[in-house]
């Protein structure tokens, strides 16, 4: 654990602290999930690190802080929106053209046009159901997967406008999308863990054997584990440490330590909430309500069904990344993880 405390004496630590410490073993021993990582930090590096619990419901193994979380919807941000954005800044992609000018062989029936910025945004059409999902025919079931209404209003969170939107990213740099993101994105950052489900030789003392599905290096998701193939919804697995390094990438507008991933207007571009139709600006979420209290307004989030919520916070240069093995219900996971997250930000930099 590494911990930031300024000139504080030994009872000002406690006190600061003491709201955050109860807290994460409060949901412990409510159930909330089994254990969980959690770290915050600023362009200069990490600032604090921590892990509790068990890696399972088995309670045999302690969580290191080093283990290895299922992201699963995180995914569609840290992953399929990066390499679109990649797409972009390279003149691949357009953000307002019809996603059938990347994906010709659609075969599903639009109502109106549909642009890759209103699957991006969860404007589609698309519903949340998974007709496709049928193991080893998803990533040609979606291509006959169709809306159920014009795009625009009514927000719809759908996990298939992000598998699309990942096939879009294959067929433009002729690749799956774990070899791009690693080559890309994730190598270049140093992020040696992340990578696409199925992971090769999972360790049982660093992989998270999710509480939820009890499946075992393989993605929560069941369309992204029955794709037999990386999906842009789900199924990549990362480190605190890792996703770490990724923020600071984004806060300091798209390089790190001398290797630039994406272009500062890219950067801009995902920071940028065109309107409140959607929480999303282009894959990560910009609605304040998504985020723990002591973030700025522009703070980039987003969540994962497994247990994970990630926050980038551009104004004050902070990020906060929370991985944990949910047990519990979802939405209320959720909620308090968006809680420990506010007592970890007042108890780091409420003074500053």
């Amino acid at each position: 654990m590494q911990e930031s405390t300024g000139a504080q004496t030994e009872a000002e630590r406690a006190e600061a602290w003491e709201p955050f410490e109860a807290f994460a073993q409060d949901c412990l021993d409510r159930g909330i999930w089994t254990g969980g990582v959690i770290a915050a930090g600023t362009l200069a590096g990490e600032s604090f690190r921590r892990a509790w619990g068990w890696m399972d419901t088995d309670k045999a193994i302690p969580m290191p802080d080093n283990a290895l979380f299922d992201l699963a919807s995180v995914t569609k941000a840290v992953g399929t929106t990066t390499a679109l954005a990649l797409c972009m800044d390279r003149g691949l992609l357009d953000p307002d053209a019809p996603f059938t000018v990347y994906l010709p062989d659609y075969r599903g029936k639009l109502i109106e046009r549909v642009s890759i910025r209103d699957l991006a945004r969860h404007l589609s059409g698309f519903p949340n159901q998974k007709p496709y999902d049928v193991v080893g025919e998803v990533m040609d079931r979606i291509l006959d997967f169709s809306p159920v209404r014009a795009p625009g209003l009514p927000y719809e969170y759908s996990c298939g406008n992000f598998i699309l939107l990942g096939l879009i990213v294959e067929r433009l740099l002729d690749a799956d999308l774990d070899t791009i993101c690693r080559r890309e994105i994730f190598g270049p950052l140093g992020m040696r863990d992340t990578r696409w489900a199925p992971l090769p030789d999972p360790d049982p003392a660093r992989v998270v054997r999710s509480a939820e599905c009890a499946v075992f290096g393989l993605a929560s998701d069941p369309p992204a584990r029955n794709a037999q193939h990386p999906t842009g919804n789900a199924g990549l697995f990362s480190t605190v440490e890792d996703l770490g390094a990724f923020s600071r990438m984004m806060i300091a507008g798209g390089a790190l330590n001398g290797r630039r991933v994406l272009s500062e207007d890219a950067v801009k571009f995902l920071c940028t909430w065109p309107d409140s139709c959607s929480p999303a600006s282009f894959g990560w979420r910009l609605d304040p309500q998504y985020n723990p209290a002591g973030l700025s307004p522009v703070t980039l989030s987003h969540t994962g069904w497994a247990g994970n919520s990630l926050w980038i916070d551009m104004a004050h240069q902070r990020y906060v990344a929370l991985l944990t093995n949910r047990s519990g219900n979802h939405d209320a996971a959720q909620h308090v993880r968006r809680e420990l997250a506010a007592r970890l930000v007042h108890a780091l930099w409420a003074s500053q």
